[in-house]
């Protein structure tokens, strides 16, 4: 059952992936708010003005502290009910070093199947798996009939031994990521995925499945991006103040690339706004509550300073 009516038939981006009730843990500060990939993408969509649409799983009890900003923004949200809510510990021992994090999983959401999927149509469709489980490659092939397919890998490459997340590969890639046309993967899990350390290396022979457009992440230190037109390095952008909460910003960055590319916008362009995206939302723990101006103001100050080095 969704959770509103009068959905649009045509959305921009269609977001799959659990809502996840996250403990976060910085120095001797606790929190505890809603997180998954499908959330911190969804919000920064919404909020740079996207028509998204999201399908998410979680128990009852959980769906109005989880669903309840995106209900306030209107989002067309098709809720699923779940025996469980995937519920994450995110704990950063190292505040100095925010790229550095340990998680732990309490519970897992129900996979996702396709009788889940809506009779929607979207010109892109997002996957945010968190756990290995959480999205079959089923879903992935009936999807790709669908619209275009853009993938988070890291929850195909996570598993889940006494609750703590462990990589692991994903025994399905060879044939999910022939239904893929946008990934996203950090650097540690483009090595995982490839087999290969170098960078470039890693993303060419990902883009052997068939793939058009491979991002790989690598936190404060910038991005590639793969394409058919060549690499492109984007820098990342300090923040002018830093919450120290990064949980979200890969996916935040994902929301500014796809925004773009959804707009013509070049492979560069768009990883230069996703940047800039992720950049702003570490001014402010959790999601990214600003619209695309916002980010155009952030960009235009980034590329002043650029010209005076």
């Amino acid at each position: 059952m969704a959770s509103k009516v009068n959905f649009p038939s045509v959305f921009d981006v269609c977001a799959i992936g659990h809502i996840t009730k996250d403990t976060l843990r910085i120095k001797n500060s606790e929190t505890e708010q809603p997180g998954g990939a499908a959330y911190y993408f969804s919000m920064a969509l919404k909020n740079l003005g996207s028509n998204i649409a999201l399908v998410t799983k979680a128990t009852e009890r959980d769906k109005e502290f989880l669903l309840k900003e995106l209900i306030v923004d209107n989002t067309s949200i098709f809720y699923r009910n779940s025996p469980e809510t995937t519920a994450f510990e995110n704990i950063y021992p190292y505040p100095e070093n925010l790229d550095v994090r340990i998680q732990n999983v309490t519970s897992v959401a129900e996979p996702f199947n396709i009788q889940d999927i809506p009779d929607i149509h979207s010109r892109i469709y997002h996957l945010g798996p968190l756990t290995k489980g959480d999205i079959p490659v089923e879903i992935l092939e009936y999807l790709s009939k669908k619209g275009k397919i853009s993938l988070d890998v890291q929850g195909f490459l996570r598993k889940i031994e006494t609750g703590r997340v462990q990589s692991t590969n994903w025994e399905d890639k060879e044939e999910g990521l022939t239904y893929v046309s946008i990934l996203k993967a950090d650097e540690d899990e483009a090595k995982i995925l490839s087999g290969c350390d170098n960078r470039k290396e890693a993303a060419v022979k990902l883009s052997a499945y068939g793939i058009d457009e491979v991002i790989i992440t690598r936190g404060s230190n910038g991005s590639l991006i793969w394409s058919k037109e060549g690499f492109y390095s984007i820098p990342s952008f300090p923040p002018r103040t830093v919450e120290p909460d990064p949980t979200g910003c890969g996916d935040t960055y994902m929301a500014g690339y796809i925004y773009k590319r959804l707009r013509a916008f070049s492979v560069e362009e768009s990883g230069r706004f996703a940047a800039a995206l992720s950049s702003l939302k570490l001014e402010r723990s959790g999601v990214f509550r600003g619209c695309e101006e916002d980010v155009r103001n952030f960009l235009e100050s980034q590329s002043i300073k650029e010209s005076f080095t």
